[in-house]
């Protein structure tokens, strides 16, 4: 399977530290966005683990015959979890750290999503954008219970404060999703620095103009990062934009 992709972190226009880390890397076929919480040390060290771990756990999964991708899913993030949990007790400078993460792994025609926190995974078609994933957070378990309602959920006051991570406890649940892709669907990780700054339309817009139209996953994913800036950039913002072709 052969992708386009575009890649950008940034530190955005509010924080001195970039606590988002990702990784594409096509040839392996995954894809994953983590944004670390935890302290100025704890939450870029929690994000940046998750990444390298989960990274190195597919590349050694992915060497064996007829290797079940949800299991790859769950065990390397369970991996990654264990050692930034153990991590986090043996360092009193890094306890609480934690990381939220999002990761797509292709198989053939076959895509899964391992998913914990509230960094998010889109899908895309021309005009049209779909969240893919669930946020494990309070103001979408107060949207569940039709406690607030959605024009609610960018100005709620716990709209920050998420309900799982990777590292933060001694076990992880990962939630995991899968479906079959053809040519030309594409897929979006992001931090919430994006998906808390712009309206699903500006995405899709953006989306819909530079890589749909013009072919450019690169510029796309440039884009979106500069108006999640011009929106005020309240928070690191990472987004990886994924077509297969």
């Amino acid at each position: 399977m052969q992708f386009r992709v575009g890649f950008r972190t940034d530190v955005g226009r509010k924080r001195a530290q970039n606590q988002d880390n990702g990784a594409a890397l096509p040839d392996l076929g995954l894809f994953l966005v983590s944004d670390g919480m935890g302290g100025h040390r704890g939450g870029e060290t929690a994000s940046s683990t998750a990444v390298e771990l989960i990274t190195s756990q597919a590349r050694q999964f992915e060497k064996q015959t007829d290797w079940d991708p949800v299991q790859v899913i769950i065990k390397a993030f369970q991996f990654a979890n264990k050692a930034i949990y153990d991590r986090s007790v043996e360092d009193p400078k890094l306890q609480g750290m934690g990381t939220t993460t999002t990761a797509l792994l292709f198989k053939n025609s076959t895509l899964t999503i391992g998913h914990v926190g509230d960094s998010r995974c889109y899908y895309f078609r021309p005009n049209a954008i779909w969240q893919a994933t669930r946020d494990h957070s309070l103001v979408q378990e107060k949207l569940r219970a039709g406690l607030i309602g959605r024009k609610d959920v960018k100005t709620d006051r716990m709209k920050n404060v998420i309900t799982r991570s990777v590292g933060f406890e001694r076990e992880v649940h990962v939630e995991v999703y899968q479906m079959q892709v053809q040519t030309g669907d594409t897929l979006m990780l992001c931090s919430d620095g994006l998906s808390g700054m712009l309206e699903d339309r500006a995405m899709m817009d953006i989306v819909q103009e530079q890589l749909f139209k013009q072919g450019d996953a690169q510029k796309a994913v440039d884009e979106l990062i500069l108006a999640a800036n011009a929106k005020g950039g309240d928070d690191n913002i990472t987004s990886i934009l994924v077509q297969v072709i």
